[in-house]
C-alpha cells in the first residue's frame, strides 16, 4: 500500500501498530486532529480507529507486535483480539463489528 507518495503516521493501540497513509494535505490534517483527540485522553477501541479511518478515507494497515514488558497472557489475549478483529474485517456483513 505504501509506495512513498504519502505520509505515514503511527498510532499504537496495545499490541498493534495502526500505519496511517496520508496523501494529501486534508489527510494530514485530519490525522493530527485525531492524534490529538487520543493524546487528550479519548479512548479509541481498534474499531474505533478502524472506522474514523474508514469515514475519513484514510488508507492503513495493522501489524501485532509481542511487546516483552507484557505478560505472556496479555501477549497471547492481545494477539487473539488482534486476530479476532481482523476476521471481523474480512467478513464484514457477519454483523459481530457493526457500525457504531
Amino acid at each position: 500500500m505504501y509506495n512513498g507518495d504519502c505520509e505515514v503516521y503511527i498510532i499504537r493501540y496495545f499490541n498493534v501498530w495502526f500505519y496511517l497513509f496520508a496523501k494529501t494535505e486534508t489527510d494530514n490534517y485530519k490525522i493530527k486532529m485525531l492524534g490529538e483527540r487520543i493524546s487528550a485522553g479519548n479512548s479509541m477501541k481498534m474499531k474505533d480507529i478502524h472506522w474514523w479511518c474508514t469515514r475519513h478515507s484514510i488508507k492503513y494497515q495493522m501489524e501485532f507486535e509481542y511487546r516483552k514488558e507484557y505478560p505472556i497472557r496479555a501477549n497471547i489475549w492481545n494477539f487473539y483480539s488482534y486476530c479476532r478483529f481482523k476476521l471481523a474485517m474480512s467478513y464484514p456483513n457477519s454483523g459481530r463489528m457493526g457500525a457504531k
